[in-house]
């Protein structure tokens, strides 16, 4: 009966070392056949990340040459209007004076052929009209040296306003010239932040994860919050560029008085820092947004598209959207203005590039 026990003991035993050393024979060529890949994964995911953000880079370095460029055009657009303004002043101020001389001269003419000089009148018939008359330079020297004046200022004046409309066709060409750069700058801008937004929103979040701390969070979404560096967020959240455009020439003989944030309509715009928004309208403004910091300072978010928040909003909150509203149709961007201490505005693009990493 005992041999009997141990027999089947010893074959329990048999079959269950046989099962283990297959058992083990099996996992020992799954490792074989099928190496780890978490490593590999991870790594893969790194260099992915890496190549994402050289495309960033790349696309940023574009973006920002663009809005340089375009901050260029401005500047030469606003320099050719205030040439056309000047020009077209003083040629409405030079044809007002040639027609005073041209009502002198013309009342002379009539006294003279009242005299008795046939000649004026003859010369006169035989004209086009009043220019060609004037330049008849075998009568006019004849009519006496006190009518001098009357036509050496009429000829220079002739000459002057011919000048003044062929600069004024020039400028109004160049202007033209100007303009279609602007639109041409305005819409490779708006195509390299769709291709910025693309690359974000087409990301997986595990490598959206392992980007940098500026485009961290923006899978699926192509936005995103940077800060808080000390407290504060940059305002844009989302795809953008800007120059320090501070004191750039613009329209009717103003500056620049923010930094324009170039960006896609419908960008998020966020509060830099705690405080209460105050929504306004008006002006070359457009839509905008006052913001009180709880800092003391005043900061002003304009041409919106909408707003989104109002009263007590903390840093970071999304308080408005990008937009082309006021003076800037047809280039949605963020005007934005920083007054310490609610004070006048000073060059805000130093705190930007410190808040934009």
């Amino acid at each position: 009966m005992r041999r009997r026990r141990d027999a089947r003991s010893g074959s329990r035993s048999y079959i269950w070392k046989t099962f283990m050393v297959t058992a083990f024979a099996v996992i020992l060529v799954f490792l074989v056949s099928f190496p780890p890949v978490a490593a590999d994964a991870i790594s893969e995911k790194k260099e992915k990340a890496k190549a994402v953000e050289r495309q960033l880079s790349a696309l940023q370095a574009e973006l920002n040459r663009l809005t340089s460029e375009l901050n260029r055009t401005q500047s030469r657009i606003a320099a050719v209007e205030a040439k056309i303004e000047s020009n077209q002043r003083q040629l409405e101020a030079a044809e007002a004076e040639y027609q005073k001389w041209k009502g002198i001269l013309s009342n002379r003419i009539v006294a003279i052929y009242k005299e008795g000089n046939s000649l004026a009148l003859d010369v006169l018939l035989e004209c086009e009209d009043f220019d060609t008359f004037l330049n008849s330079y075998d009568f006019m020297s004849r009519i006496g040296n006190h009518d001098a004046e009357a036509i050496d200022a009429a000829r220079n004046l002739m000459a002057e306003i011919k000048s003044r409309r062929a600069e004024l066709e020039s400028a109004k060409a160049e202007y033209q010239s100007y303009y279609r750069s602007l639109q041409s700058q305005r819409s490779a801008i708006q195509s390299k932040l769709n291709e910025q937004k693309a690359l974000l929103a087409g990301l997986d979040r595990e490598v959206a994860a392992l980007l940098s701390s500026r485009y961290r969070g923006s899978s699926g979404g192509g936005g995103w919050n940077i800060g808080p560096v000390n407290g504060l967020y940059f305002p844009v959240a989302g795809p953008h560029s800007f120059v320090n455009d501070w004191g750039a020439p613009r329209a009717v003989g103003r500056t620049h008085k923010g930094c324009d944030v170039m960006a896609n309509y419908g960008t998020p715009c966020v509060a830099i820092t705690s405080g209460v928004v105050e929504q306004r309208s008006g002006g070359n403004a457009g839509l905008y947004i006052a913001l009180h910091g709880d800092n003391g300072h005043l900061y002003y978010y304009m041409h919106l598209q909408g707003f989104a928040a109002s009263g007590r909003v903390r840093a970071g909150q999304v308080i408005g959207y990008v937009g082309d509203t006021g003076n800037a149709r047809g280039c949605p961007h963020l005007h934005f203005e920083w007054h310490p201490n609610h004070g006048g505005p000073v060059n805000p693009y130093p705190l930007l590039v410190a808040l934009d990493r």
